[in-house]
C-alpha cells in the first residue's frame, strides 16, 4: 500500500484501508506523533530531531542511511495509562504499597505497562454527539443513565470488551486550549459510567480526550475515575484516541479491536497504535 492509498482527511490521522481478497476496513485509531503536537500540561512535549541525514555518511555502492531520535513522555499522544499511573493512599492495583516498588531509574515494578497484555476484543464506540445530538460540553457526562440509553438499542458490551469514548472534542486537536478545555473542562466518562463498565467485566476503555474522565470545572481535580478503573480494578485506560473516522461511518459495534504498549521496564504508561478491524 503507498502512501496515496491513503485516507488522510484533513491532517486528522484516522486512516481507513482494505486490502486485497477482504470485505474488511481498518480505521488506524491514533494521532499523529510530531514537534509541536498538542500535549496534557503534566506531561512534556513531544520532541522529534532527524540526528543523521542521508549523505551525512555513505557506505559503498552508493548506499546511506538515515535515523533520527525521539524524546517523549510515556503518556504522548495516543496512549494507554498502565495501573500504576494512579495511587491511592499510597496503593496502587490490586492493593501494592506503591512505595515499595518504586525508584527514578527502574520505575515501578508492579502494575507497569510492560504487565498489560495486547488489548484485543470486541470493540464498542460511545459517540456522545451522536447520544445528545449537539456538540458536547464541560457539563455533559458519560455516566451509567447514558450508558443505559446508549445501549438500549445495541448490543451490551460484555466481559472482555473495548469500549470507546467519543467526546468530539478530537476535532480540535490542532488547538490545543479547545481540545484540552483548559480553563473549562471537558467532558467524560463520569464515576457512575466507569462503574457500569467495571461491572460488566471491561477489558479495556479509550477515549478521544486527553484526560478520559468528565472534568465539569477546570480547577478542580477530577481523578475519581481513574482511581475506580485503575486503583481498584486495574483497568487500563486510553487517551488521546482518534475516533472521528470511526464515528462518522457509524461503526458503532461489530468490529475488532487491537493495540499493544510498547515493553517499557517500569513505565507507568505508553505509545499505542490501536486499530479497529471493522467486519464485512
Amino acid at each position: 500500500m503507498t502512501q496515496s492509498d491513503m485516507n488522510w482527511a484533513g491532517g486528522v490521522w484516522g486512516e481507513e484501508i482494505s486490502w486485497p481478497g477482504s470485505s474488511n476496513m481498518v480505521y488506524d485509531l491514533a494521532v499523529r506523533l510530531e514537534n509541536g503536537m498538542t500535549h496534557h500540561a503534566a506531561h512534556p512535549p513531544y520532541l522529534y530531531e532527524l540526528t543523521k541525514k542521508h549523505g551525512d555518511h555513505n557506505y559503498p555502492n552508493g548506499i546511506s542511511a538515515a535515523m533520527e531520535l525521539l524524546t517523549m513522555p510515556a503518556h504522548s499522544g495516543t496512549h494507554v495509562d498502565a495501573p500504576a499511573h494512579v495511587s491511592k493512599d499510597g496503593l496502587i492495583y490490586p492493593g501494592v504499597v506503591v512505595g515499595d516498588h518504586q525508584c527514578l531509574a527502574e520505575g515501578i515494578d508492579v502494575g507497569s505497562v510492560e504487565e498489560i497484555p495486547p488489548l484485543v476484543g470486541p470493540g464498542f464506540l460511545v459517540d456522545g454527539e451522536k447520544l445528545l445530538g449537539r456538540e458536547m460540553t464541560n457539563s455533559d457526562g458519560f455516566g451509567a443513565e447514558e450508558l443505559e440509553q446508549w445501549f438500549a438499542q445495541r448490543p451490551s458490551p460484555t466481559t472482555g470488551s473495548v469500549v470507546l469514548f467519543r467526546t468530539g472534542l478530537m476535532k480540535y486537536w490542532n488547538d490545543p486550549a479547545r481540545y484540552l478545555g483548559t480553563g473549562v473542562g471537558v467532558p467524560g466518562v463520569s464515576l457512575s459510567g466507569a462503574r457500569w463498565l467495571t461491572d460488566r467485566g471491561v477489558r479495556a476503555v479509550g477515549g478521544d480526550t486527553a484526560s478520559f474522565e468528565h472534568k465539569p470545572h477546570w480547577t478542580v481535580p477530577a481523578l475519581d475515575v481513574h482511581v475506580h478503573l485503575l486503583v481498584e480494578h486495574g483497568v487500563p485506560i486510553m487517551e488521546s484516541v482518534q475516533l472521528e473516522q470511526l464515528a462518522s461511518a457509524e461503526v458503532y459495534e461489530n468490529f475488532h479491536f487491537v493495540a499493544a504498549p510498547l515493553r517499557i521496564k517500569g513505565g507507568t504508561g505508553s505509545p499505542i497504535r490501536p486499530l479497529a478491524f471493522v467486519h464485512g
